[in-house]
């Protein structure tokens, strides 16, 4: 059964409760980055340690609020699109410089099928793509065990880009490929991980890229990885 969609009176309450709840959020994160500066005095190991879980969850909350406002966004169709052509290699490049400390970390290798720099320009909104990207990448790093891949790829089909972003992590169970896309779905394997995570990204990706006209799908094995592709079309 296919999951029943918001209606207008639904979205716009998650919305005016994601804004209220944010604002609080916000002011708790003001007071840490301040406690945590030094601002109050020195502060010893333990009262650090303590201080920087509240820190930490509190940047989860955050992170889902700003997911449930793009949702509530997307059902109401109120997110604003301002499509301008644009070398999303270029963009790529970007992300992952911002991601350079995550991939560091767990000495992963990111490796391009193919890093074509005469791929056509794509039209997009670029800070949308952006999310999109941030959030594959996030999926890819995350769950790739220390030391793994991941893989890049780009293709020209017909009169579109297609981006491929390949791990080499856990998988997803079969039983759980109907539900990925789902809000708040995680799958078995991947909550057994404890990873951080609202449930809301691919779902998020996927309307943005349904709005560019494009199609985000997946394959995956248990064990062996993940593949997220999506395409985007050219700009003319």
């Amino acid at each position: 059964m296919e999951p029943r969609q918001p209606n207008q009176s639904e979205s716009d309450f998650v919305s005016i409760v994601a804004h209220q709840l944010r604002t609080p959020l916000s002011g708790v994160k003001w007071t840490l980055d301040m406690v945590l500066g030094g601002t109050l005095g020195a502060l010893s190991a333990e009262q650090r340690a303590l201080l920087l879980k509240c820190y930490e969850s509190n940047e989860r909350m955050i992170v889902l609020i700003n997911d449930m406002l793009s949702v509530s966004r997307i059902d109401s169709d109120k997110l604003e699109y301002r499509l301008v052509p644009t070398q999303i290699l270029d963009l790529l490049d970007n992300v992952l410089f911002e991601m350079a400390s995550s991939v560091g970390k767990k000495k992963l290798r990111v490796l391009f099928a193919n890093k074509d720099k005469n791929l056509p320009r794509v039209l997009i909104d670029v800070e949308k793509m952006r999310a999109v990207l941030q959030n594959l990448l996030e999926n890819a790093i995350q769950y790739t065990p220390k030391g793994g891949k991941v893989e890049i790829d780009f293709q020209v089909v017909g009169e579109l880009v297609q981006v491929s972003i390949k791990d080499s992590g856990i998988g997803i169970p079969e039983e759980d490929k109907k539900n990925i896309f789902k809000r708040f779905f995680r799958a078995k394997n991947a909550a057994k991980m404890e990873k951080n995570g609202s449930g809301l990204g691919l779902s998020i990706a996927r309307g943005i890229i349904e709005k560019h006209g494009g199609r985000l799908w997946f394959e995956s094995k248990v064990e062996e990885g993940t593949t997220f592709s999506f395409t985007i079309p050219i700009a003319k």
